[in-house]
């Protein structure tokens, strides 16, 4: 590919990371290298280009399925090509196949090694898969890569602030989780007062993933995602700085500045300001209208919501944040039919994803779709997933005596039970908000 081609094709792609308009501009960036290629072509060659040829006609319709098998026949006349691998995996990534995308971008970013790109995208599929750890090791090497580009630094930041978010949800299912996360609002409103991180993020994630099993997990988990987040929202301040201090696009920061408000602040008013204006540059841009949605959905507006985050998947249907927006509006709403297709989405192109995969449970078991229920529910609960008070295990029994497995609910119900009881104890016995992450 021609110098100019690729730098256009790196300005481009900075300037419009997770949109639509990005595969756009890769398409034209690589149509412009095919017109210098040699017209003594090999058959194959020549059905090589073809195939690429509608793989991005494809693109221009937004048709990432479509495009899929296209590509996949590109690539079996050239294996080993880039941008055939790249452009496949960020098909597979937006289609919701984050599993089979991590070979193709493993093997993009193998066949260019000093290319970024590749391993960006590999962060946001590990991400998807709840492989956190792998997801840091990512993006940490496409900062390498690009040598602190806008794009990798607005990937990582943004990365940082969702698992930010994901682990105070995850602290708040139990009460010594909650006053974790109580003390870490004050700590990342006050950053001065917050302590350093003093561990590798990565190291941080495998301990908590190899411990999720273990017997004490429940303050192993509360101990090591106060941590975790306190590393996160420091990482994800030096990133800001950084981008702040030298990109051209107002939008990014304007977006990230949004991200911080709602992430770490807890300020949806402030947030919404800033998507609002990134909005103003950016219209339509699928990635803000779901942060917009968010933000409204935070600071009580549903309808105001419901219609961002429409607006976000008329765009892209698989903006994700955008689906949890309108699957949460429907759950508090207990409207359980309309929540399912959006949780099944959700389900299907999260599935590191434990809460999600509750959300769903519930949602089933309220539709009477009791077996399936059972299916989800079970292995997350053995998996070790939060339930302080007893209330899934009591969901599981119910379901499973619908199912008419006795034996089972029995069994379920013992647990929810137990974990009732123990949870009034510490209630009863305990100071409240006492625990190791509130010292």
């Amino acid at each position: 590919m021609q110098a100019n081609t690729l730098r256009l094709y790196r300005d481009s792609v900075v300037q419009r990371r997770n949109q639509i308009s990005a595969v756009l501009w890769i398409a034209v960036m690589l149509a412009c290298s095919w017109d210098s290629r040699s017209a003594a072509q090999s058959a194959a060659g020549d059905n090589f280009k073809a195939l690429l040829q509608q793989g991005f006609e494809l693109h221009q319709q937004a048709d990432f399925a479509g495009a899929i098998p296209v590509l996949e026949r590109a690539r079996r006349l050239q294996p080993e090509d880039y941008f055939v691998n790249l452009l496949l995996g960020i098909d597979l990534l937006r289609t919701g196949k984050a599993k089979e995308a991590v070979p193709d971008l493993q093997l993009a970013a193998r066949a260019r090694p000093g290319e970024e790109f590749p391993e960006d995208y590999l962060g946001e599929a590990e991400a998807g898969l709840g492989n956190y750890a792998l997801a840091v090791e990512a993006y940490v090497q496409a900062i390498k890569r690009g040598h602190s580009s806008e794009q990798s630094l607005e990937a990582w930041a943004g990365f940082a602030l969702e698992r930010f978010r994901a682990l105070g949800e995850q602290l708040r299912t139990t009460q010594a989780g909650t006053a974790a996360a109580t003390r870490l609002a004050g700590k990342t409103a006050n950053p001065s007062s917050a302590p350093p991180c003093d561990a590798s993020i990565s190291s941080l994630e495998r301990y908590m993933a190899l411990r999720a099993l273990s017997a004490d997990r429940a303050n192993t988990s509360v101990e090591t995602a106060f941590k975790l987040s306190i590393c996160y929202a420091e990482e994800a301040g030096k990133a800001a700085a950084q981008l702040q201090a030298a990109t051209e696009d107002v939008a990014a920061v304007h977006k990230l500045r949004g991200d911080a408000l709602l992430r770490l602040k807890g300020d949806a008013a402030g947030a919404e300001a800033e998507y609002r204006k990134a909005l103003t540059i950016r219209s339509n841009d699928p990635a803000l209208l779901e942060r917009l949605a968010e933000a409204q959905l935070t600071a009580d507006d549903p309808e105001g919501a419901r219609a961002s985050a429409q607006a976000s998947l008329a765009v892209d249907p698989h903006r994700r944040e955008a689906l949890r927006t309108l699957a949460s509006l429907a759950m508090n709403n207990r409207d359980y039919e309309q929540a399912l297709p959006w949780l099944r989405q959700l389900a299907q192109e999260s599935p590191g994803d434990r809460g999600v995969q509750v959300e769903l449970s519930r949602a089933l078991a309220q539709t009477g779709a009791d077996k399936e229920a059972v299916s989800l529910l079970g292995p997350v609960l053995a998996a070790g997933y939060p339930d302080e008070k007893g209330a899934l295990h009591g969901l599981l029994a119910r379901a499973l005596r619908k199912l008419g497995r006795e034996a089972q609910a029995t069994k379920a119900d013992a647990e929810a039970r137990r974990l009732s009881d123990a949870f009034q104890a510490k209630q009863a016995g305990d100071p409240p908000g006492s625990s190791d992450a509130n010292q």
